[in-house]
């Protein structure tokens, strides 16, 4: 009896030096599930809005499909939580543990922001995936900014050169932007006021009773395939290209830090993994994709499309060069950023007129 104890010690004494518990030689079938973790996730977008289906509330379910259930994220709509244009501070706060978003939105906290959305005649859609994630590695830059807020970026979608300005009255020439009211986001807003404009930034939701009352004359927001699905047929006869105000854009899906340091590494890679596979490829993909039938859509229903002179395009070209160098010169990290960029691009399109250089016959 006395030897049957001794060895029953010894086995346990054995079991301790290793590390090993003896209840965890046979968890049970609760201890042996993943723990779930739970995000809400504010966005700028209406519900039935391409960046919100295609874009948040896609990464959200892609997130969810590659982690197993793990890591569970619920996207709202504008306004469910907070309002379209408060999800960063939401997010800052850690009253949301992550958001889907615009950063030209928050330039109003500093100039910088504008950078890694769109600022005019500026980054090309192509371009962002190189400068971010290739040689120039602009998410360091990205994150750099965002780290001050307690925020860590990540794409959130990546846009072509948005349409152009629809309006209730034609615009043909610079002079035709004098004493308009227009919704703008970003350094386009910079340049139209000083083309005599007043400018006003409103949520994407509010944008079409803007226009039916009367309040502003005319709107720039997306794509063919999304300003289409937002009805600007119905409520301008005109719009203006080409797309100098917006050449393209890149959403933004932001983590609060803290939230993000407490997850573990394998969901962190699946976050960033999906965030780029939905961001990038697919939402892109997407929207292009539908970008040719819904263009027909506006120029069958009536749309009158206007094309602005060479002549307009290198004013605006010349004001923006000049916008852009004046706010580099007073602070340094925007002048980080843009010499970043214009570096880069400088250097990859001497490969690209090359290799574009008559591919396809006019």
């Amino acid at each position: 009896m006395k030897r049957k104890t001794f060895s029953i010690i010894l086995a346990l004494l054995l079991l301790a030096g290793t590390g090993v518990s003896a209840c965890s030689l046979a968890p049970t079938d609760e201890e042996s599930l993943p723990t779930q973790i739970n995000w809400r996730m504010a966005t700028s977008w209406p519900a039935d809005m391409a960046f919100y289906t295609e874009g948040a509330k896609a990464i959200c379910d892609r997130v969810a499909e590659m982690s197993g259930g793990r890591l569970m994220i619920e996207p709202y709509p504008a306004d469910s939580i907070v309002g379209a244009l408060e999800v960063f501070d939401a997010v800052s706060k850690g009253e949301v543990e992550c958001a889907h978003s615009a950063p030209v939105y928050w330039r109003s906290k500093e100039p910088g922001f504008e950078l890694f959305s769109s600022i005019p005649n500026q980054m090309v859609q192509q371009e962002w995936v190189i400068w971010l994630y290739g040689p120039p590695q602009g998410i360091d830059l990205w994150q750099e900014l965002y780290a001050k807020y307690g925020i860590i970026p990540f794409p959130g979608g990546l846009v072509g050169p948005e349409f152009g300005f629809f309006t209730n009255k034609p615009v043909r020439s610079l002079n035709d932007f004098k004493g308009l009211n227009l919704r703008v986001a970003g350094m386009a807003a910079d340049v139209l006021e000083e083309l005599g404009a007043s400018t006003i930034l409103i949520p994407a939701a509010e944008i079409r009773s803007a226009m039916e009352r009367g309040d502003i004359d005319g709107a720039e927001f997306s794509i063919p395939a999304v300003d289409w699905a937002m009805g600007f047929h119905e409520i301008a006869p005109y719009v203006t290209l080409p797309s100098w105000h917006q050449p393209s854009l890149m959403l933004e899906t932001i983590v609060n830090s803290d939230v993000w340091d407490r997850l573990p590494d394998d969901l962190k890679a699946i976050f960033e993994a999906a965030c780029k596979e939905v961001g990038i490829v697919d939402h892109m993909a997407h929207l292009e994709g539908a970008n040719a039938e819904c263009l027909r859509k506006f120029e069958q229903y009536g749309t009158e499309i206007i094309v602005l002179a060479p002549g307009v395009m290198e004013k605006i070209t010349e004001i923006t060069n000049r916008l852009a160098d004046e706010q580099a010169a007073k602070d340094p990290f925007y002048a980080k950023v843009l010499k970043s960029q214009r570096d880069f691009r400088e250097n990859y399109r001497t490969w690209e007129k090359w290799g574009e250089y008559k591919l396809y016959p006019d």
